[in-house]
């Protein structure tokens, strides 16, 4: 694996390549400013498979030098490990929105930074198999023109969302905040109701539009908490906030389904709050793994969803900008329009066999 290391000190420099040597990773380049790794970037010519950045380090920080590599093309997914002693939350929380996908703070114990990298290897080796596998798919749509299929149980990518990160840094960022012995935060789960229904009925890119709407919702509904959020998988979505709230997850569900999203023939709940003040790197995953049973629970126990009714959005969906957004705003109006022909055929074909003044008028449908 080609690793680029960054620090100001060439004694931490010393010490990870010969940690990196002994896992097996001999091919480390260094760099002792973030300017010269900009540098060292710019002028490889197969780019790096893991960046391993201090934070504190003169002029530009590690923390503005990861937003900027996530800004290059070829490092959009490459993993990201900052290795510093800032231990400080805000340190962490801006680290991991700036595109980091761990954080380790020091002084680091070798078996646990081996480990760590093992990690960003393995999951260096599943991309480069899903980039191949993409590459396959991609050929195979360009050739029968359809959507690769999305699945209803994997943490998919849903793009640029406000204060939302990719759900493997987001469970690195709760283990970040354990470390940091940071107790007083919470999780809230919020889930998609009839998921099912509405992965099966809709085309991947309408379903993905769909996922983004709730994950703008859910971010509009917490901002106010300075919450971080994460896509989980089968219609859930996760936030962690650090800040006391006045709002009960009543409050959120209500505000989200009465006001963000109404009209849009989506319905969320939201489960109760749990904290996340485990002693345990495990305890806190299993915090969040409550979060996503509590509004499982909350759903089962309400029954099934009664039905949505079908009307045009009260919102206008120009604020959820992208393809994939106007392309499920086209899907509702075909179905809503289909559904008006088939009513109108069915008055049509009722009024048969009456004389022309005994038939029903169509009904007539103002244009959105």
């Amino acid at each position: 694996m080609k690793i680029l290391a960054v620090d100001d000190d060439d004694t931490i420099l010393d010490l990870l390549a010969e940690a990196l040597a002994l896992a097996g990773h001999e091919r480390m380049s260094r760099a002792r400013s973030a300017h010269e790794a900009l540098g060292v970037i710019a002028a490889t010519t197969t780019p790096f498979d893991c960046l391993l950045l201090d934070i504190q380090m003169p002029g530009m920080d590690g923390i503005a030098l990861c937003r900027e590599v996530r800004g290059l093309h070829a490092y959009a997914t490459t993993p990201i490990l900052m290795l510093t002693a800032m231990s400080q939350r805000d340190y962490i929380e801006r680290a991991f929105m700036a595109g980091a996908t761990d954080y380790i703070t020091k002084p680091f114990d070798l078996l646990e930074l081996s480990a760590r990298i093992g990690m960003a290897h393995r999951l260096v080796e599943e991309r480069t198999r899903l980039a191949d596998t993409q590459t396959m798919l991609e050929r195979l749509k360009r050739e029968i023109k359809t959507f690769p299929a999305v699945s209803l149980h994997d943490p998919v990518d849903l793009g640029t969302l406000p204060r939302t990160i990719a759900y493997l840094s987001f469970e690195n960022y709760i283990l970040s905040l354990t470390r940091a012995r940071l107790f007083t935060s919470n999780v809230i789960a919020l889930k998609v109701q009839d998921v099912e229904r509405m992965h099966a009925q809709h085309r991947p890119s309408e379903f993905l539009a769909r996922l983004r709407m709730v994950g703008q919702a859910f971010a509009e509904a917490t901002e106010g908490e300075g919450s971080v959020l994460s896509y989980r998988g089968n219609g859930i979505f996760l936030a962690i906030s650090h800040n006391r709230s006045r709002l009960t997850p009543e409050d959120i569900e209500a505000h989200i389904n009465g006001s963000i999203l109404a009209g849009q023939g989506i319905t969320v709940a939201v489960g109760e709050r749990m904290s996340l003040g485990s002693i345990t790197r495990f305890g806190s995953l299993q915090s969040v793994n409550k979060a996503a049973a509590a509004v499982e629970k909350k759903l089962q126990n309400a029954g099934p969803p009664a039905p949505v009714p079908r009307s045009l959005p009260e919102r206008s969906l120009a604020r959820y900008r992208g393809e994939q957004d106007r392309t499920a705003y086209e899907g509702m109006l075909r179905q809503m329009l289909t559904d008006d022909l088939a009513r109108l055929r069915g008055e049509l074909n009722a009024g048969v066999g009456q004389g022309p003044s005994q038939q029903p008028a169509p009904a007539r449908r103002q244009a959105p």
